[in-house]
Parts: structure tokens; sequence; C-alpha cells
């Protein structure tokens, strides 16, 4: 009877893991990253237009052209005077897509691309830029103990 538990066990879990996997396999994501090249005389809230423009016609295009398609994830990142910095980040299934196109309700925004970038304060504030969500990433605090960091090394 012992082996007949143990048997049917394997079985089940032999099933479940087929069954996983399968799912997984259904599920086709697809992740791209584009780059726009930024002119000096734009400014920072133009920027992030043409970014969330560009993002928006590449996700319609890639859910177009790909029916087994379930989610997307574009990044895109601004070229000006040979820095790189990334602007902003898409991530949408093809479910959430189709009943809302609206990109800004998907996208999170780097917000320290404008300073990377080298736009000033005369450009635009970040008050008015125009886009909901900034990704802020806490300043690290004086009393943490650089020690401590999993990254630091005393070479």
């Amino acid at each position: 009877m012992n082996l007949y538990l143990r048997l049917l066990s394997a079985v089940i879990l032999a099933i479940i893991s087929l069954t996983a996997s399968i799912s997984i396999a259904l599920a086709e994501t697809k992740e791209r990253y584009l780059t726009l090249d930024s002119d000096g005389s734009q400014s920072f809230a133009s920027l992030v237009q043409q970014a969330e423009d560009l993002a928006k016609e590449s996700i319609a295009r890639e859910f177009q052209e790909n029916p087994a398609l379930t989610e997307v994830t574009i990044i895109i990142t601004a070229d000006r005077s040979r820095q790189r910095v990334p602007v902003l980040r898409s991530r949408v299934s093809r479910r959430d897509w189709q009943k809302d196109a609206r990109i800004e309700q998907w996208t999170r925004y780097f917000a320290d691309a404008k300073l990377l970038l080298g736009f000033r304060d005369g450009n635009i504030s970040p008050a008015n830029s125009g886009f909901s969500q900034v990704i802020n990433v806490p300043a690290p605090s004086r009393s943490t103990s650089r020690e401590n960091d999993p990254g630091f090394r005393d070479d």
C-alpha cells in the first residue's frame, strides 16, 4: 500500500510540474531597449514626451506583430553628449493594453535622468514636467557604514 501511495504522489507531482512548465511556455514576454538621440535645443519635457510616444508606438507594434505575446517591456534611454541614461520603462500585458492604452499608467520614470543628461532647472521643473510617476531612489543615510554594504571592497 505504501508503494502505491508513493507512486501516486510521484505521478501527481509529475503532472503538476508538466502543467506549470506548459503554462510558463505559453506566456511569451518581450523586452526591448530603444535609444533616443537628444539634441541640445530640446527641453527635458519634450524628451520625455518623445520617449512616451516611442514607447506607445513600440508596444502597439509588438502586440500587433506577435499575437502570442502576452507582455511587453520597453526601456527608453536618451543619448545626449555621449551620455546614455534611462528615461522610462513601460511594462504592460496585452490584456491591460487592450483595456487602456494610455502609456502613463504603465510607465515608470527615472527621476535622475534629467540631472544625468545635463538638463538645467531653466528648462523645466519636476513639478510641471507632465509625468505622474517618478522613481525616487532614497539617498543613503550618513549613519550607514560602508563595511555593511554588500558591494563594499577594501582592497
